[in-house]
Formats: structure tokens, sequence, C-alpha cells
């Protein structure tokens, strides 16, 4: 099963309005990003949040503002001396405090009680596109962004990622390694053994091969053909779709 590939974290000290942020999310990802699935986690306060957090693991934080404990403020802002990425939205029952959100960078502010078309505007507000596009993988201690991979291959015991800009990225790790980092994101698909392909950077797909944006092809099995076929297909008809929503 594929794994989510928005995590989302909803920091709120009442269950009632946690479970409310979680369907509006939900039905804003059915109706937006079709075949996403989101990852969403619930805390109850923001030092429950705090002492698990992982900067650039989110996508978008939702905070109340007022919670007994540790204030959403001042959660957003141990938040920020980690992540400068992370989209943030408060969730809260006043204005007076929106002035102060613009301190720590939050993407939006809802006041209580919201409807779902204010909520879908601060999702739309939060950017998710850009931070789609700064997503990047960890290899060695090396970042490599998601956007900059055309496709992987191996050769002999060694991994190598095939860049437009920086070449091959030459690692000494195992294929299943790399498939679980990119298991969670739609637009990779396993060719064959010992291959995957980003599909968002194919220029187009040949009987036999892929042409990617620079040129160079990637050949696939004629047994597999209409299966990859179809897989890439479907990944450009959802990609067009969501481009022309």
């Amino acid at each position: 099963m594929r794994e989510a590939s928005i995590k989302i974290a909803i920091v709120d000290d009442l269950s009632m309005c946690r479970a409310d942020i979680q369907d509006c999310v939900e039905r804003y990802l059915r109706e937006h990003y079709d075949g996403e699935m989101p990852f969403v986690e619930q805390f109850a306060s923001g030092e429950e949040f705090l002492a698990g957090f992982q900067a650039e693991f989110y996508d978008i934080i939702f905070i109340d503002q007022f919670m007994s404990g540790l204030s959403g403020m001042d959660t957003a802002r141990r938040i920020r001396e980690k992540d400068e990425v992370t989209a943030l939205v408060f969730i809260t029952t006043s204005r007076d405090y929106a002035i102060d959100s613009y301190g720590v960078r939050a993407s939006g502010y809802l006041v209580k009680p919201y409807s779902y078309l204010e909520f879908a505007k601060a999702m739309d507000n939060a950017g998710l596109e850009k931070i789609r596009n700064a997503r990047f993988i960890c290899l060695e201690g090396k970042k490599i962004l998601l956007r900059e991979i055309l496709w992987c291959s191996l050769e002999g015991h060694y991994l190598q990622i095939h860049t437009e800009k920086r070449g091959i990225l030459r690692f000494r790790v195992a294929m299943r390694e790399l498939s679980i980092l990119l298991e969670p994101y739609i637009q990779f698909l396993n060719c064959y053994k010992g291959c995957i392909v980003n599909m968002e950077r194919v220029a187009c797909m040949g009987k036999l091969d892929f042409q990617m944006v620079n040129g160079e092809k990637v050949p696939f099995s004629k047994r597999d053909r209409k299966k990859i076929e179809s897989l890439y297909h479907a990944y450009i008809f959802r990609r067009e779709r969501m481009g022309g929503l």
C-alpha cells in the first residue's frame, strides 16, 4: 500500500476541534489532490507535539491559539526555531492575535467557527505546491530534491541517481532503501527491478522507452509495456486534471 505523501499535524486541546480539522483536510485533498493520502497526527497540547517534533517532517501544522499550557503562538515560535519551511495555520476564537502570526510567518488564521470555504482558502494560501517542490530525500548525508531526479538505476554495487544538472550521483546503498524513500510519492514509477523513473520528468513515452526531458532514453521491457503505459497515462491524466482545477 502506498504511504501518505502529505503530512499534517493538528495541535488543539479539544478533540472535537481536532476531528473537525481532520475532516476538512481529507475533504480538501479529495477535491484538490485526488489520489493523495494524508498522514495526519493529532496532539492535545503544544508540549505533546514538541516532544517528538522533527524539522521539515510535516507539510502543514494546524495550531490552536488558546490552549492550556503552552500557547499556540509559543508553540509556533518553538517550531520556527527548527523549521522555516513547514506551513503554519492558526485556529482560534479571536482575531486579536492575528498580527502576531506574521512574526512566525503563518500561512493562515482561521477563526472558529469557520466554514469549509474559509478552510479551503487557508489550505490554498499554505502553498502546498511550493512545499512539494521543496521536498527532498537524503542518501549518505547528501540531500537530493525530488524534482531534480530523472531516473534511478543500478550499476554493480552502486545506486545511480540521474539528474539533469548534477549528472549521475552514485551511492553504495540498496535499491530497496531508495524505493522505501520514494514510495510515498506517486510520480515515481518502478519500470523494472533496478529502475525507477520520475514520470514528472518524462518528455514522452515511446514504444519501449521513456524519453526524458534531457533527451536521454530509459528502456523498459515489451512484456511490461501495457502495465507501464497504463500507469503513466493515469498519472498524466491526474496531473492535468489537477492543473485545471
